[in-house]
């Protein structure tokens, strides 16, 4: 029976557990290590394919697999004096924090791969970049939306840098939505709308047959309001900015020791 582990059972953790357990007819054993108990105790409850560990080096000696999704700046409390043995694998979900880094911290024997999985691991729906290559973590997160195994640790930071502009695109969202309540419509009509607006733009996304500029370029007419709002507020110091601070966090993801929260 394979048997995975996960350290850490915040968001990211709920997440991974449903993906692997809910509506599946086989899953595997899940070994959940405390911390997060509140989390760990419900999701005990709701599958039966999942444990609680007494701490978090049974969860590494119970299982082959077993991913870290603890903060980055708790990593050393969390994992220091655990020993990950040659015969697992481990994956880090931590973002910033390089390979060496986490062999060393669990003492140096057990491979390890990196990680970039997103909540929507838990509808099966999002794909996961990896680094290295490994069969059984890429074939664990195939399961899960797919993966993308990328040749080196640079390469993943370039990924780990496009997932931080998450929450800025929900506040630009948000920002919408009080724009309109300030012009007296309903916070709850205005939140509404907007979220439809921008689950529809979501789902156009899955069209891989367009660009993102094809897309753009069919939602918008020629001197129309979309075009308008687009030149006007995106400028192009606007996207120089954004470009400014994208490097600047890819730089410090690839320097040893820095944390990215």
């Amino acid at each position: 029976m394979e048997r995975i582990g996960i350290i850490g059972v915040g968001e990211l953790g709920r997440a991974l557990v449903t993906g692997l357990s809910e509506g599946v007819e086989d899953p595997p054993d899940v070994f959940l290590s405390p911390r997060g108990a509140q989390a760990a105790a419900e999701l005990s409850r709701l599958f039966a394919n999942v444990r609680v560990c007494a701490d978090n080096q049974e969860v590494l000696d119970r299982c082959s697999t077993v991913i870290l999704t603890v903060r980055p700046q708790d990593r050393v409390e969390a994992l220091s004096g655990l020993r990950a043995g040659r015969d697992k694998v481990v994956v880090s979900a931590m973002a910033g924090v390089g390979i060496d880094e986490v062999r060393g911290l669990l003492g140096g024997a057990a491979p390890v791969v990196r990680a970039i999985p997103m909540p929507a691991v838990r509808e099966r729906g999002a794909v996961t970049v990896t680094c290295p290559a490994h069969p059984a973590v890429d074939g664990l997160f195939d399961r899960l939306g797919g993966a993308l195994p990328v040749a080196d640790e640079p390469t993943l930071d370039v990924f780990q840098t496009l997932t931080s502009t998450l929450t800025t695109h929900y506040w630009y969202l948000a920002t919408l939505t009080e724009w309109a309540a300030r012009q007296g419509v309903a916070p709850a009509d205005a939140d509404r709308y907007v979220r439809g607006l921008f689950h529809n733009v979501g789902r156009s996304l899955g069209d891989n047959t367009r660009s993102v500029q094809q897309l753009a370029g069919d939602h918008e007419t020629p001197k129309g309001t979309n075009e308008r709002v687009r030149t006007t507020w995106f400028t192009p110091a606007n996207a120089e900015a954004l470009t400014r601070t994208l490097d600047e966090l890819r730089t410090d993801l690839g320097r040893p020791g820095v944390d990215p929260a």
